[in-house]
């Protein structure tokens, strides 16, 4: 089984918040290694200072409607990141899931067919019940795991590109991480990160430097060769779906 354009297996990264310094520390990096980027964008937080007290990231400047579609014109793309960042439970599900993507439409002017949830996985439940109702096609977790092409949309994995984890683990940053297991498997690898900087990340639990993340694209492109497909995560499910709905029509000619 193979992917777009006959490769073997798949690596995206994507960015959650859409911090505006990407634009100086990743998108150079992006460019020289052609990997296209994907930013979460919070429905209620463009062009603004990110207002999530408590967070690391919290007064950062995002993403302006200009600066994404300028992304948007190199390969990158978006998904919803909620409304405001809360916890997305059934209480709350309709603003943070379903009126946050047509507020996201409308601020940007494009579609936005992927959600991504905040936080943590907790408000996965909830934003896979209300996602047919908003109309999304696939949703982003962080549940560390390498998707294949048997995946459920709604439930996409990334993997944590940080410089460490979190205690009790500490586990250091590893430019490898499931790359062999994506080969094997024929898998498709989702990374995840922030803003990476230079010299120390904005919280290393959740985020790399510029120096980790370009040792990992340069790690990919290493190993993977002409193997692997460097895609924006919406492009990897749209080529998923249209193979399920081939099959389908297939099954049903016989």
């Amino acid at each position: 089984m193979t992917w777009k354009h006959g490769k073997k297996w798949v690596y995206s990264i994507t960015y959650d918040e859409g911090c505006a310094l990407l634009l100086e520390h990743a998108l150079p990096i992006h460019r020289k290694y052609g990997v296209p980027g994907h930013v979460a964008l919070v429905a209620s937080q463009i062009g603004v200072p990110r207002n999530v007290p408590g967070s690391s990231y919290d007064h950062m400047m995002i993403l302006s409607k200009t600066q994404i579609h300028s992304l948007v014109q190199e390969g990158w793309g978006v998904s919803c990141h909620s409304m405001t960042h809360a916890g997305v439970n059934l209480n709350n599900a309709e603003y943070e899931v379903v009126q946050a993507r047509r507020v996201l439409e409308e601020t940007l002017e494009m579609p936005v067919t992927m959600f991504c949830v905040p936080g943590d996985n907790n408000g996965h439940p909830a934003a896979y019940k209300y996602a047919a109702v908003a109309g999304y096609k696939s949703i982003l977790t962080i549940y560390d795991e390498v998707n294949t092409k048997d995946a459920d949309p709604l439930c996409l994995g990334r993997v944590p590109l940080h410089t460490e984890f979190p205690p009790p683990f500490f586990s250091a940053f590893d430019p490898y991480k499931r790359i062999h297991q994506a080969m094997d498997v024929g898998g498709w690898i989702v990374d995840y990160c922030h803003c990476p900087m230079p010299d120390k990340p904005i919280h290393p639990h959740k985020d790399c430097t510029t120096k980790e993340l370009e040792e990992r694209f340069a790690t990919i492109k290493r190993i993977g060769g002409d193997e692997v497909w460097l895609a924006e995560p919406s492009e990897v499910v749209e080529f998923l779906l249209t193979e399920r709905a081939k099959s389908a029509e297939q099954k049903t000619a016989r």
